[in-house]
């Protein structure tokens, strides 16, 4: 069996490429567990089993979502955590994080020259992907997602009252893009939350995604890439 890790910030990162793993194997066989880890300078640090994949006699590929509860834990959850990976024969590593609070859309060169020092290279390299400035970045693009939240969530009415368009804009240059779907979806009368991401992840189409929306964002682009290539 083929496996692959993703360790990713927090738990709105685990549901997009859960999903984004499960749309894009249509009918290969994965299994997903999802694990949780915290802790570990002054805190006893644990590894806890979030949510297990159901096993099936069929599935060839496994992939173990990190929800490691920070940006800057990304990298040192795959650390402590690399060693263990190679000995359980894992083929692909990838690292996703925001770029947002602690870093500007100007220290965005500086932060992916950052990430690799100190990170083994051999026998896997580590794919690290950063969603510019936050991962809401990509869920303000899919446009069409946003009647789904609530048919009155128009682009034109968003236009008007948020003051850009997401067909047309760089959403990468949006400085807060978590608030910027807030107030989309207030359009509506309706909530985006950070810890309850879920109704957002499923409101979106996963094929505009891949084929409209991933062109933009050339980090989205290679995780899916990393993701097909792993599945097919």
């Amino acid at each position: 069996m083929s496996k692959m890790a993703i360790f990713a910030e927090g738990y709105t990162e685990v549901v997009f490429v859960e999903r984004l793993i499960n749309e894009l194997a249509n009918q290969n066989h994965v299994r997903i567990d999802v694990r949780a880890v915290r802790g570990g300078t002054n805190v006893r640090r644990t590894c806890r089993l979030v949510r297990a994949g159901m096993p099936h006699p069929q599935q060839n590929r496994f992939v173990l979502i990190y929800d490691c509860g920070g940006d800057v834990a990304v990298k040192t959850r795959m650390m402590e955590e690399y060693d263990n990976l190679i000995k359980a024969s894992y083929v692909i590593i990838i690292c996703l994080r925001d770029v947002r609070p602690k870093y500007q859309l100007g220290d965005v060169h500086l932060l992916r020259q950052s990430l690799p020092l100190y990170v083994k290279t051999r026998p896997v390299t580590v794919h690290f992907l950063l969603s510019i400035m936050e991962i809401e970045a990509w869920f303000l693009a899919e446009a069409t997602h946003y009647e789904r939240i609530d048919p009155s969530i128009t682009i034109e009415v968003i236009k008007n009252t948020c003051g850009f368009d997401p067909v047309i804009d760089d959403m990468q240059l949006r400085p807060f893009p978590a608030n910027d779907l807030n107030n989309c979806y207030s359009i509506g009368g309706k909530i985006y939350e950070k810890a309850n991401p879920a109704n957002t992840v499923a409101s979106l189409d996963y094929n505009e995604v891949c084929l409209n929306i991933a062109p933009k964002f050339n980090d989205l682009q290679r995780l899916i890439d990393l993701i097909g290539g792993f599945l097919f």
